[in-house]
């Protein structure tokens, strides 16, 4: 028995499970990790609640690795790498805390010291050091878990045959997916540099980031204010989408390179970020640039960062199916055979709008059969 997927489910369940998946990292960020903090007015202690992952997870470090303390040049002593970076005060930037909590599943203390000591104790530059490489491992995860899990899909589960054969349609080759392999995974030795000017800018207070649901006043104006920061990004990601393609100097040094990506048979889901690197950046930079301006709830923005890189694998894998107001994989197609319409991301009001938009015409990769003219 031969287990199907219509195109119609993957895409809705995609977006479902981000949706589901968005509002429960939102949950885990208000668990109540409870603390006791002296009151100054009353003397006494009261209990605070602190975002994710609270205070206690670099006293279980320690406790796991006893030998992990550190001492700087300055003389400074702290019980492991992770517990310098945060100058043992993991409450003073839930940002920071975070990142570092997430370093340490990376890396351990002692490797982290490493990286302290090699840059002459600068915990500052470990910090960041240890959020690059983190990011570059996290971003092949990303890459390869699904742009391989959509190529087995696309190209390799029985059901692929009644795309291709049975319609005539072409199937990549191996040297395009192998070239696009290549393009990416050198792309993202500088793209994975955007998330670190991100954090960045958070952990230094420079931007309008808050931690918890409350600090917004609750869940509806947090789904409020989420909605009009998702709506600035994909209006954002549309304009400078589009001025890749018009400003001549960016289209013909930036962008074109993905666009030798131009026929349905050489669109792949490793096509992904198969571009030149400050092609990614500037066409991420929205989630970046509106944070100074634009409320926005953390560990949803992170949650939305991570979920752009699965949907630009799936809509360049060049499959048919296409519903509004979703910018799916067969309007993308259109995009990369007529280069001028559908800039849009995850939604097409924005091409309806400025009157961009192009609705695709038949099935993607199939040759349109040539009409006899009459001659008189």
């Amino acid at each position: 028995m031969v287990f199907s997927v219509s195109r119609q489910t993957a895409e809705l369940s995609l977006l479902v499970s981000f949706a589901a998946f968005t509002v429960c990292c939102a949950g885990l960020f208000e668990r109540n990790n409870e603390t006791l903090m002296a009151d100054e007015t009353s003397g006494g202690l009261d209990t605070a609640s602190i975002p994710f992952p609270g205070v206690g997870w670099i006293d279980r470090m320690s406790k796991n690795d006893p030998d992990a303390s550190i001492t700087l040049a300055d003389g400074r002593t702290y019980q492991n790498a992770y517990a310098a970076i945060l100058d043992n005060d993991p409450l003073g930037n839930p940002c920071r805390n975070f990142n570092a909590w997430v370093n340490s599943i990376f890396f351990s203390s002692n490797v982290a010291a490493w990286f302290v000591h090699l840059l002459n104790d600068n915990v500052e530059y470990a910090h960041y050091l240890l959020c690059y490489l983190r990011n570059f491992i996290a971003g092949m995860f990303v890459y390869y878990g699904t742009a391989g899990s959509f190529h087995y899909f696309c190209y390799v589960h029985p059901m692929s045959k009644k795309t291709f054969e049975e319609q005539g349609r072409t199937r990549p080759s191996w040297e395009t997916i192998k070239g696009q392999i290549k393009l990416s995974q050198a792309s993202l030795t500088i793209y994975t540099m955007l998330p670190v000017f991100d954090e960045w800018m958070i952990e230094s207070g420079l931007t309008k980031v808050y931690f918890t649901v409350d600090e917004i006043g609750g869940w509806l104006p947090h789904v409020g204010i989420m909605a009009f920061y998702f709506a600035c990004v994909e209006i954002g990601i549309y304009w400078m989408h589009r001025t890749l393609h018009t400003n001549k100097f960016l289209y013909k040094h930036i962008h074109l390179k993905h666009h030798d990506y131009n026929k349905p048979e050489t669109l792949t889901p490793w096509a992904s970020i198969a571009f030149h690197p400050l092609d990614g950046i500037l066409q991420a930079s929205p989630y970046v640039y509106l944070l100074p301006f634009i409320p926005c709830h953390y560990m949803t923005h992170i949650c939305m960062v991570f979920f752009t890189a699965i949907w630009a694998t799936y809509i360049h894998d060049a499959m048919d199916w296409n519903v509004d107001p979703i910018m799916g994989s067969k309007y993308h197609t259109v995009h990369h055979t007529h280069y001028i319409y559908n800039y849009g991301q995850i939604f097409t009001f924005c091409d309806r709008f400025w009157g961009t938009l192009k609705l695709p015409d038949g099935p993607t990769g199939m040759q349109k059969p040539r009409t006899a003219k009459k001659v008189d």
